[in-house]
């Protein structure tokens, strides 16, 4: 479904996906057609108002809609396959025995196997360079602050749980920490991690993941998504479903701008009754289906038990190589005229002059 744009004066500027919208939350920055806007509202439902933000840098990443989220069970295996890898790094195990192994178990050809090899070795160089002994697996949870040159704050989470968890995880912690500080945080959201987004001058607390009790987690998401264009969405499928909205009425079928503008009246009767079957059942829908409320809560258990360990890494104006996926999902959109492979490869060079002197220092140690 297409939502059209227009600014407070009413100029039109043109449309963005349905999806795209339950993400939007007032205040929020996006790029459309070159330029920077910023969400206000929505109008009858499929109308959204924006104002002209173009000195500002944004606060959404594009939008992707094609992308399927990893399972978590298929994460976990990466996660474990992670592990096995650093552990040989750190072992002493080099080239050929490593690329022969990537080969025969993940049916990959010998370029793909190398620049795998080559991809870790990078971040664990990178990581050793800052003194870290500890490496993202399915045991350890590594968190890094990145700053980029305008003085935002990336807080990315190596958290390789599929994207459904850590939508979850990353709206709970972006709502605690927004509450703080009292700003609204972008969020950036993959599979094999997420980001929290902090502007400049605001400072940043990265200790909340560990703070939520795994059993609170789904009234903190509550709370999180209760306001947002999310909820207000899919209560228009619970209601359509439930029959409180009629697809077709005496005859003729009625358009979903008609349907979207009655479930927004009808949501504004009963929205603080919690337990209006409509109303428990959007909650069921966006933390069970659209979110895995049930596997994110199994993170933070483990967690807590300490059977995944937090590691934090000291704010750095060099991302990790595992970071640069996640970042440039937030700033694709910032250097408009500058493609995603310069991008990269300006942070890849920033990475590899961090490791040199790492990289130096054990070859010298191997000899």
């Amino acid at each position: 479904v297409r939502i059209r744009v227009r600014t407070l004066g009413g100029k039109k500027l043109g449309s963005i996906e349905e999806e795209f919208l339950e993400r939007l939350m007032p205040g929020d920055r996006f790029v459309l057609g070159g330029k920077v806007y910023e969400f206000v509202k929505t109008v009858r439902g499929f109308t959204a108002v924006v104002m002209p933000a173009y000195d500002e840098k944004p606060t959404v990443p594009s939008w992707f809609s094609e992308m399927l989220p990893l399972s978590y069970d298929l994460a976990l295996e990466i996660s474990r396959f992670r592990g096995k890898m650093f552990e040989w790094l750190e072992k002493g195990v080099r080239g050929q025995k490593i690329v022969d192994w990537i080969m025969k178990n993940c049916r990959a050809d010998h370029n793909i196997a190398n620049a795998i090899l080559q991809y870790f070795t990078e971040e664990w160089l990178y990581l050793k360079s800052r003194g870290v002994r500890k490496y993202p697996s399915d045991r350890v949870l590594m968190v890094e602050v990145f700053v980029d040159e305008d003085g935002k704050k990336y807080v990315v989470y190596h958290a390789l749980f599929g994207r459904r968890v850590n939508d979850a995880l990353s709206r709970a912690v972006a709502y605690l920490a927004g509450r703080r500080v009292r700003r609204n945080l972008g969020i950036i959201v993959g599979d094999h991690g997420f980001a929290i987004v902090y502007p400049p001058g605001v400072q940043v607390h990265h200790s909340y993941l560990m703070d939520i009790k795994p059993e609170d987690l789904p009234s903190v998401l509550k709370k999180a998504v209760e306001r947002t264009e999310l909820f207000e969405r899919r209560f228009r499928h619970v209601a359509t479903r439930g029959l409180m909205l009629l697809r077709r009425y005496k005859g003729t079928e009625t358009s979903i701008r008609r349907r979207q503008f009655n479930a927004k009246k009808i949501l504004e009767a009963v929205r603080e009754l919690r337990e209006f079957p409509m109303v428990k059942e959007t909650f069921r829908e966006i933390l069970e289906d659209f979110m895995d409320v049930k596997n994110a809560m199994e993170v933070l258990r483990k967690i807590r038990k300490g059977e995944i360990q937090v590691v934090m890494l000291r704010p750095t104006k060099v991302p990790s190589p595992f970071a640069h996926n996640i970042v440039l999902q937030g700033m694709s959109d910032i250097v408009l005229m500058e493609s995603r492979r310069q991008m990269l490869a300006r942070l890849h060079n920033m990475v590899m002059k961090v490791i040199q002197r790492e990289s130096y220092a054990i070859q010298n140690g191997d000899n």
